[in-house]
């Protein structure tokens, strides 16, 4: 249906959101490997000095959310009072060990902050409890010295699972220094850690600043090992159009099918705009939101239009081809049309329905002649119904013919989906066709032609819908019943069923 297309865009772009919102929620610091060691050994460490003065009134990112008196015991805390509290296997929710020590460490003086990494990097090497070291390895990932090559070791060889997931997980801000590992980690023995390693290979690519990070998430495209290629193209919409140029460069260059499919998937999501015309539905919801300003309508990037082009036109894949189709529907330019009508002739089927489909959101009476083609010759049914709804959105007298010779197609859902679309045009003139459908053997078929006959409020319909009262289906009698009442004749009597609203005049 038309609003799926609308709907499949909201989805994903919820979905982008929600990822984009938890890239931003992971932990920074400024610089926060910037003393990192190329190696773990032991330093000579200093009798531990006081604590930096802090200002105990400002608010505290570390405490936020923690009870007032939970608070005021965190602050009390000394080094050592703090570092004794990492051991515990099973540590207070309220406020647990690691919390307490990020509090402490961003407050603690140089020297202290020394012990805590000292204390912190022993037990994450050596605590018999895996709990401990997992919380270990994750406050190290935080702290200065953020002893990278120990926590790789761990993700590698840690004999406990959730050990190796923590580690993992403590490599997103790694940068660049951490992608090899992670993407050894996606061929792991373990399903569970292939796949936070591919999350996370994912996320570290996604926060590097620059254009090696856009490069490497579009060598993941076309990767369906471990949901590779989604995380990535989730990913690349969230960059936005910054990533459209390596996204071009994989659609006209890139020797990988599937990785050309998922690029051009990428270029539609990130260049659609709001298009009005993907459905009803669609322009409902746009009107409510100009009237609350929620958002405002964003206009579809035409930088994508040509890409996707080239793409209908040239690529061998079909699924490639496919996407392109959509994609262009989700652009809404007239300038697609030619390629779209030319592609109803696909040998691919799923590609006909997607530029059938594509031609309902744009201005495409110049393509009637191709879709009425499609509409009443095309061997596949959902081409068939998709031609059909594209027929009924351009709704003229050419494009009225075709929609009646479609009610008499061998398939019920297209005769229903053509009936519904002559009554939502009151096309007078496929009277005819419409009232031959009451005796069709299907009675979604009958409901649907006996909604649309009593749309058309035509006089000539009376004895037709008189008629229509004694179908033994309930729904299309109450729907006979329902067009003589809009013409005056009969008089509305509940039926418990829930009938479609007359559309407006």
């Amino acid at each position: 249906m038309r609003r799926y297309l609308f709907l499949t865009l909201a989805v994903l772009a919820a979905y982008a959101l929600m990822f984009s919102i938890g890239c931003d929620l992971l932990p920074s610091l400024d610089d926060p490997h910037a003393h990192q060691h190329d190696h773990d050994e032991d330093h000579d460490t200093s009798p531990p000095d006081a604590r930096a003065d802090a200002d105990d009134t400002a608010p505290d990112p570390d405490l936020f959310g923690l009870p007032p008196e939970i608070q005021d015991w965190i602050k009390s805390l000394t080094v050592p009072q703090a570092i004794a509290l990492l051991p515990e296997p099973d540590e207070d929710p309220t406020a647990g060990a690691g919390q307490v020590l990020s509090y402490v460490y961003r407050h603690a003086s140089e020297a202290d902050k020394r012990s805590i990494e000292l204390a912190t990097l022993d037990l994450a090497r050596n605590s018999d409890y895996p709990q401990v070291r997992a919380r270990c390895i994750g406050l190290l990932s935080n702290l200065e010295n953020s002893y990278l090559d120990m926590r790789i070791r761990a993700a590698q060889s840690d004999p406990d699972q959730d050990v190796r997931i923590a580690a993992i997980r403590s490599l997103v801000l790694d940068g660049a220094g951490s992608l090899p590992v992670l993407r050894e980690l996606t061929q792991d023995a373990d399903p569970a850690v292939r796949q936070i390693a591919q999350d996370i290979l994912t996320r570290a690519m996604s926060s590097m600043t620059g254009d090696e990070g856009i490069r490497d998430l579009v060598r993941e495209l076309g990767i369906y090992r471990n949901d590779a290629s989604a995380l990535a193209s989730i990913a690349l919409v969230v960059r936005g159009e910054s990533a459209l140029p390596y996204l071009v460069d994989a659609v006209m260059n890139d020797t990988n099918q599937h990785r050309r499919a998922a690029a051009a998937s990428c270029i539609a999501f990130i260049c659609a705009g709001n298009n009005l015309l993907l459905d009803d539905f669609a322009e409902r919801a746009q009107a409510t939101l100009q009237a609350d300003q929620v958002m405002e309508p964003r206009p579809a990037n035409p930088a994508g239009v040509e890409p996707l082009l080239y793409v209908l036109r040239n690529d061998s894949y079909g699924p490639a081809r496919e996407i392109a189709a959509q994609g262009l529907g989700y652009l809404g330019e007239a300038k697609a049309v030619p390629a779209l009508a030319k592609a109803l002739s696909d040998p691919y089927d799923a590609v006909r329905r997607r530029a059938a489909g594509a031609l309902e959101t744009l201005p495409a009476a110049p393509a009637v002649k191709q879709l009425t083609h499609a509409a009443v010759s095309d061997k596949v049914a959902q081409v068939r119904v998709f031609a059909v709804r594209a027929l009924g959105a351009v709704g003229n007298d050419e494009a009225i013919n075709a929609l009646a010779r479609a009610t008499a197609d061998r398939d019920p859902i297209v005769r229903e989906t053509a009936a519904d679309e002559l009554g939502r045009l009151r096309a007078v003139q496929a009277f005819d066709a419409l009232v031959r459908m009451f005796d069709d053997p299907d009675e979604d078929t009958r409901w649907a032609a006996v909604r649309a006959v009593g749309n058309l409020r035509t006089p000539q319909a009376v004895p037709y819908l008189i008629d229509a009262l004694r179908d033994p289906v309930a729904q299309v009698a109450n729907a006979a019943e329902r067009g003589l009442q809009q013409l005056g004749i009969a008089k509305r009597k509940p039926t418990g069923f829930r009938e479609p609203q007359p559309e407006a005049s």
